[in-house]
């Protein structure tokens, strides 16, 4: 039986990618304790919750700070493992609480050259610097990989892991009517699903979704685009209602605030078509949720693409910042329901084989354990 362990967290508290994998070690056994950055109020059941109050010093100052209380909490908590959540931000963090093993697990603007270069310099050697310190960094594709190794860290400290899917809570053949009516969209055809939240960054073409759809609603009156949006993103969201204000979308763009795992799903289920258009991105989880649905996809070729997508065998890939592209791939896809199918049954396939949650999970714990077993193994070795 595996022992029980001490793992604490550092990373956005109300990330849903943070929670699904702190659920899965809590359902494990694990004792998970969190430090949130930023400071949140928001706790997960059965999480034991550091949240250190905001100050008004100076950014560097703040970082600081930051970097010793967090010292101190690692120094009196005594966890197993300190695992970050970003290596901007979160993983400095966890660098500076000087013990190991530490995990460092890495997303898309972490490291991805187009974006790690247009952050500050300190910002960036700090980043630089953390992953180094890191016993493991974690990434979900071979470009991060590729791009985790331009920043001299050593390939043995690089393990590719994606995002799993739980694959019974993520699947086609949902009862979608209750959510159908909800939302009005009893006559609505195409039903096109734009999942990615993030409204304010300007990499994710959201502006480029919003144009693309106007040309879809002149083919097909009664479409309907459904925009999901986190709710802080204030500034992006305002931006959106604006342009579609523009084109004269009236209800047929529709912002619609972030659900949770039980209510995503049906999304998925109730749309014809979803589309991630980034022009940068690591490998977001909604395209595994979605292809797990059985939901036909349309993505930008990034580099990620190439190690999930095959051009018309499970979906549709396009240029970024390509409207035209996308509206006619809209189009296409929604005109030929066999090829939407055919979509659907590859891509899940692939998630099950590839992506399932449990056994990501499974991975991950496993990947705690080795790391445990080395640092005992050394600590024997000194004495």
């Amino acid at each position: 039986m595996k022992r029980r362990l001490r793992v604490l967290h550092i990373g956005n508290g109300s990330a849903f990618k943070i929670k699904s994998i702190i659920d899965g070690l809590i359902s494990r056994g694990h004792d998970i304790h969190m430090v949130p950055i930023p400071p949140s109020r928001q706790p997960i059941d059965g999480v034991t919750w550091h949240n250190f109050p905001d100050s008004s010093l100076p950014a560097q100052a703040k970082v600081i700070r930051r970097m010793l209380q967090v010292r101190r909490l690692v120094r009196n908590s005594k966890p197993d493992i300190v695992h970050a959540h970003n290596a901007w931000g979160p993983g400095w963090y966890g660098a500076a609480a000087g013990v190991h093993p530490l995990v460092i697990h890495g997303y898309g603007g972490d490291l991805l050259p187009e974006q790690y270069q247009g952050r500050p310099m300190l910002q960036r050697c700090l980043t630089s610097w953390a992953c180094r310190a890191a016993d493991q960094v974690i990434v979900t594709g071979q470009h991060m990989a590729h791009a985790s190794r331009q920043l001299g860290i050593d390939p043995k400290r690089i393990t590719l892991l994606p995002r799993g899917v739980d694959m019974a809570r993520y699947r086609p053949g949902l009862d979608v009517t209750s959510l159908r009516e909800s939302l009005g969209l009893t006559g609505a055809r195409p039903i096109i699903l734009s999942p990615r939240y993030q409204v304010d960054e300007p990499i994710y073409n959201l502006k480029t979704v919003v144009e693309a759809f106007s040309q879809v609603r002149s083919r097909f009156p009664d479409a309907v685009c459904l925009q999901m949006y986190g709710p802080d993103r204030h500034r992006g969201v305002d931006a959106l209602r604006t342009l579609a204000f523009q084109l004269d979308l009236g209800d047929s763009y529709r912002l619609l605030p972030t659900v949770d795992n039980t209510s995503m799903p049906l999304f998925y289920n109730l749309s014809d078509v979803a589309v991630s258009v980034p022009s940068s991105d690591g490998f977001p989880v909604t395209v595994l949720e979605a292809s797990a649905c059985g939901c036909p996809l349309i993505v930008s070729d990034l580099p990620y693409c190439k190690d999930w997508f095959i051009q018309r065998e499970n979906g549709l890939v396009i240029a970024a910042k390509a409207p035209d592209a996308l509206a006619d791939a809209i189009g296409e896809l929604y005109l030929d329901q066999s090829l939407r199918e055919r979509f659907g049954a590859v891509s899940r396939r692939l998630v099950a084989v590839r992506a399932d949650y449990e056994q990501c999970m499974d991975r991950l714990e496993g990947l705690y354990f080795k790391m445990l077993e080395g640092r005992s193994a050394i600590h024997n070795e000194e004495f």
